[in-house]
């Protein structure tokens, strides 16, 4: 069996995970990054990538071994305790610092986050076989209405707008935890745009067609996504680890991210506690926070604890319209929105990590 040994032990190469590694390579710490997949991809670009994938190529995706400062494994975790990692290769890591930033997925949207496509010309043809699929059908069904499934909607209609579109989303608001007037304008956009949104509705499959728990009403449709249900990537700890999660799967962590109960390991992003926003910029952010914290505790300085940024929180609504969050308040400003919807963050994102986007690709 191989066996390998590290300073610091990155599980997982999504925001987090990448933005930690480029910080802490630029300080001189040995690092090793484990991924299932060979590639980075900015997954909330993805949705674009189905709709309309001429418009940025593949774009969203690289390889890790063309831009990751340190060593990268291709493997993925099947148990860790507080000093080591066994992979699904056969192969162990020993570490002196580790960080699991592992990441959510959906169960049942590949289209936002792959299960299987763990190569980058596998994950291309997965978004094209997505494209072709939605291409194919008249009648779309989007089930919840948070930002993922609010974006796929208005992606979907701009790229097809004689599509029939429903939304349909379990509470009685679209996007939750965003203030009302972003609620409101939304919901105003969407609706502009021609997509029937339903509230309170429950809809689960069954048969051919889709039936509303609450309402009893069935849909017939072409095509369905569901945008709901999105879990923790953390079940490699359960064997050896079980304590650090809480009753969501999420790894408990204090203000400085570290895991509740250990000096050595630390949690970012989508399977931490760190922040109860779960979002790529945040991630990227706590992974820089993260890189300066360790680099300066191994130089012995005094390390900062943890506080959440101000938030601006763009949500595209189509090509052509959005909603922003920004800290003293809501607007639609194009300017604003085309932060993140001209190529959907994917410059901006790359640019965090000291690279550019892979131009072949487009």
């Amino acid at each position: 069996m191989n066996h390998r040994q590290t300073e610091v032990l990155i599980i997982g190469g999504g925001f987090a995970g990448v933005a930690v590694a480029q910080g802490l390579a630029k300080e001189g710490v040995e690092v090793t990054l484990v991924d299932k997949k060979e590639y980075f991809e900015v997954t909330f670009a993805t949705l674009r990538n189905v709709t309309a994938p001429r418009l940025h190529g593949n774009t969203p995706r690289k390889l890790y071994r063309d831009f990751l400062k340190g060593t990268f494994i291709q493997a993925g975790v099947s148990s860790m305790t507080h000093h080591r990692v066994e992979l699904d290769t056969g192969e162990s890591i020993e570490f002196q610092q580790a960080i699991i930033a592992t990441g959510s997925r959906y169960p049942t949207l590949p289209e936002a986050k792959t299960l299987t496509s763990l190569t980058y010309a596998a994950r291309n043809q997965e978004m094209q076989n997505a494209h072709q699929s939605l291409t194919s059908a008249a009648s779309v069904l989007i089930i919840g209405g948070g930002s993922v499934g609010v974006e796929l909607a208005g992606e979907i209609a701009s790229a097809f707008p004689d599509k029939s579109i429903t939304l349909a989303h379990s509470g009685d608001r679209l996007l939750e935890s965003s203030p009302p007037k972003a609620q409101l304008k939304a919901w105003e956009q969407l609706i502009a745009k021609g997509i029937k949104v339903k509230f309170n509705r429950r809809f689960k499959k069954q048969g051919d067609a889709y039936r509303c728990e609450k309402t009893g009403e069935t849909l017939s449709v072409d095509k369905a996504y569901e945008c709901v249900g999105m879990m923790p990537n953390t079940e490699f700890l359960q064997s050896n680890l079980s304590g650090v999660l809480d009753t969501k799967g999420l790894v408990k962590v204090d203000e400085m991210a570290r895991v509740q109960g250990y000096d050595n390991l630390y949690a970012l992003g989508d399977c931490s506690t760190l922040d109860s926003r779960k979002h790529g910029f945040l991630a990227s952010v706590q992974g820089g926070f993260l890189a300066k914290n360790i680099a300066k505790s191994i130089k012995g300085k005094k390390v900062k604890t943890y506080k959440t940024p101000p938030l601006v929180m763009v949500t595209p609504t189509g090509t052509d319209s959005g909603v922003a969050q920004l800290p003293f308040g809501v607007t639609t400003m194009k300017f604003v929105i085309g932060l993140k919807q001209k190529d959907m963050g994917i410059t901006n994102m790359y640019k965090m990590y000291g690279t550019t986007p892979d131009l072949r690709a487009e």
